[in-house]
């Protein structure tokens, strides 16, 4: 494969490492109050980095494993989007929040990692789907050949510049100074990643037409925004809508889209933009304004430190515990 002059992959192997959070004042957490929204975003995000290593075990799964540059920046990928989840994990602990099934009360003190509990029951609950996901992806690996690979770099493109349009969204949203300064720092990381993954779909699918007609497809047909099925639908949407659904989110997501039509086969589409619409069509603004209080939180797993008796499994609240009928 030819040495891409976009990605200096040597350069970020040597640097990884984990997110340097030194920036954050970790002390005054407390002192500005986060709400519920935000507390909601925040939790769906800890979620879905913390799940990453699923994505690379499906990744692992295709052609992707005999590319030795491929699985050189995913061993580092992996690694960092784990101590992003552990960094919402403790910004929502510091900030007050705790988490079902057990409302693990995280510190700068507490053992890692954190969240134990909670990772290993959205596993539980996925396991049925996660493994039919599993099987597709090697089914698809199987019939297209290297040309899947374009596939999953062109998908980590767009889930990676989805995630950091979000946080970027986040930041403006937010006025609590110390979530800014835990974004900015994770968004250091975020930028490294989708740049590697945009350079090596642009040099997969200039290369072969087919790449091109099977990642157009592929995307037009089955992708939805990062997080789908880990988490509720209704949770994606209510994160879709509190930070793309007003003011200049309709901006960030088409500036989105023209950044992914620049990718060799996918111009002329509207992937993000189509699914903002879609989400803001079951998210009407009744809906949205009824979930978006703190006493809402519940429903979505997520609970105030001051309140009483954390919930059993059997207890969990009725948003978090559909999370299999919505994968």
């Amino acid at each position: 494969m030819p040495k891409d002059a976009e990605f200096d992959l040597d350069r970020y192997l040597r640097a990884s490492g984990r997110v340097d959070l030194s920036s954050v004042d970790w002390p005054a957490v407390s002192v500005h109050r986060l709400d519920g929204a935000e507390a909601r975003c925040l939790a769906y995000m800890m979620d879905i980095e913390s799940h990453t290593v699923i994505f690379l075990r499906d990744l692992l799964a295709t052609r992707a494993a005999f590319q030795p540059d491929v699985t050189a920046f995913l061993s580092c990928w992996v690694y960092e989007e784990l101590w992003h989840g552990e960094a919402f994990s403790r910004f929502l602990g510091e900030a007050g929040f705790t988490l079902a099934p057990d409302r693990e009360a995280v510190a700068g003190d507490s053992p890692y990692p954190t969240k134990a509990g909670r990772n290993a029951w959205i596993r539980r609950t996925l396991a049925g789907s996660s493994a039919v996901s599993h099987l597709a992806t090697m089914a698809g690996s199987a019939l297209a050949g290297d040309d899947f690979v374009a596939v999953h770099m062109t998908w980590g493109a767009l889930n990676e510049l989805s995630t950091l349009t979000g946080y970027h969204a986040l930041i403006e949203r937010t006025k609590h100074p110390m979530l800014v300064q835990l974004l900015r720092a994770i968004i250091k990381d975020e930028r490294r990643h989708f740049a590697f993954y945009r350079a090596q779909a642009r040099l997969r699918l200039a290369r072969s037409a087919r790449a091109r007609r099977l990642t157009r497809w592929t995307m037009q047909h089955l992708w939805a925004p990062v997080g789908t099925g880990v988490r509720p639908q209704e949770e994606t949407d209510f994160v879709v809508a509190t930070l793309f659904g007003h003011g200049g989110g309709a901006r960030r997501v088409e500036e989105l889209d023209a950044t992914i039509r620049e990718l060799p086969g996918l111009e002329g589409t509207s992937l993000a933009s189509d699914a903002r619409r879609a989400a803001l069509r079951r998210m009407t603004p009744s809906r949205a304004a009824s979930l978006a209080g703190d006493e809402q939180l519940a429903r979505a797993g997520l609970f105030r430190s001051s309140h009483d008796h954390p919930p059993s499994e059997e207890q969990a609240p009725a948003g978090f515990a559909t999370t299999a009928s919505a994968a």
